[in-house]
């Protein structure tokens, strides 16, 4: 093993920095509590960085690789895969712990070609049950059965990722653990003050029943089927508001379907925000529309501030919530139970109360990124044991 001050060396990758994305704020946790202790971790990430929260962990050595970039260039992929095996080769490290789809492609492959003695391949989403294409889903299925086996364990985030993995015959002979993505808990539990008049300052009548959708705008994500339940709960209440969190390429094309419906007067399309639990806490209801997720850390979010969630069926969403019990879950496209399914919630506060208390109950003890920390040193130092 190589050591730095007797420190177990790790290189975590990333192919970008979104704005409010949910594997940057799980990653940075995990990085932040392991250079507490016995860790000495270096940071790589592509050139596409929106945010940055991990410039403020000083012991972190960060780098950036220019020719890491999101789409498919074939010339910029093998750059970029030299630069992180020149990379890996130099540092000599003890672990690469790798996220997200395209970054985890790369990193695999280099830390598989320098000979690296332990490769995380850590997997937030099913990249494979992309929603644009059978094309696009049969592409990265084959991607990711021609690469897979170059890891030595898989971190997953949910169980539904497992299952959807070990269906199609990807990975089911690698050694696997759970560990669901970390969250500042009381971040989130306790309001700050920016909640006491939110609501105004945002023209929403304290009357009104304020729908929440959170998330950055993207064809996965799915907005627009937000949108359209919305204008279906709008011919029959007079008194609720959508609120829209977050930036993406699909933004101005749900604020075209928003106003092309009639309803643009009745939505808010509010800009990403590093305070989502004020928003959250000045809603009644939250609706996610995703087709593709890891696992919804929003579904958290919400729960967390006793906000209960109706959604589509989404991978990890039946971890955090329990269908009719703490939260309505339907069949994904089926629009018109979603609609129905808000619509028993608009109409039993009590019920919305009953399923936000057990949804919180759950969340609390389960989604700490102090328990995801804890985890994720427990793994290293099992995986730096001599005997393996």
């Amino acid at each position: 093993m190589s050591v730095t001050m007797n420190k177990i060396k790790v290189l975590h990758t990333m192919t970008w920095l979104a704005p409010g994305g949910g594997v940057d704020i799980e990653v940075y946790f995990a990085i932040r509590g392991l250079l507490e202790e016995e860790f000495d971790v270096h940071f790589l990430v592509g050139s596409e960085v929106h945010h940055n929260p991990f410039l403020e962990l000083k012991k972190l050595k960060f780098l950036v690789c220019d020719d890491l970039v999101r789409p498919i260039q074939i010339f910029k992929d093998l750059k970029a895969l030299w630069f992180i095996y020149k990379l890996i080769r130099k540092e000599r490290y003890d672990i690469v712990h790798t996220h997200e789809t395209k970054a985890s492609l790369l990193t695999r492959v280099a830390a598989w070609l320098a000979g690296s003695r332990c490769i995380i391949y850590g997997l937030h989403g099913v990249s494979f049950n992309d929603p644009r294409s059978i094309v696009t889903r049969l592409f990265y299925r084959w991607l990711e059965k021609s690469t897979v086996w170059m890891a030595h364990h898989i971190v997953f985030v949910g169980q539904d990722a497992v299952e959807c993995y070990h269906r199609a015959k990807i990975g089911n002979k690698i050694p696997y653990t759970i560990i669901y993505p970390g969250i500042d808990v009381n971040k989130f539990i306790s309001p700050s003050s920016t909640s006491s008049n939110l609501r105004e300052k945002l023209g929403i009548a304290n009357n009104d029943i304020l729908i929440i959708n959170i998330g950055r705008f993207s064809f996965a994500k799915a907005q627009k089927y937000t949108i359209l339940i919305f204008y279906e709960l709008s011919k029959q209440y007079a008194n609720i508001r959508l609120l829209f969190v977050g930036e993406g390429d699909c933004r101005e094309a749900c604020i075209g379907l928003s106003k092309e419906l009639g309803i643009e007067e009745k939505v808010i399309f509010h800009p990403f925000t590093s305070d989502v639990p004020s928003l959250l806490h000045i809603a009644d209801i939250s609706v996610i529309t995703s087709l593709r997720e890891g696992q919804p850390r929003v579904v958290v979010e919400a729960s967390l501030c006793k906000v209960p969630t109706v959604g589509f069926d989404v991978e990890g969403i039946k971890e955090i919530i329990k269908n009719d019990y703490s939260g309505f879950i339907v069949p994904q496209y089926d629009v018109t139970a979603l609609t129905e399914k808000i619509k028993i919630l608009i109409d039993n506060p009590e019920k919305r109360r009953i399923f936000a208390e057990r949804a919180f109950e759950h969340t609390k003890i389960n989604w700490d990124y102090n328990i995801m920390v804890d985890k994720t040193k427990e793994l290293y130092s099992h995986l730096m044991s001599p005997h393996l």
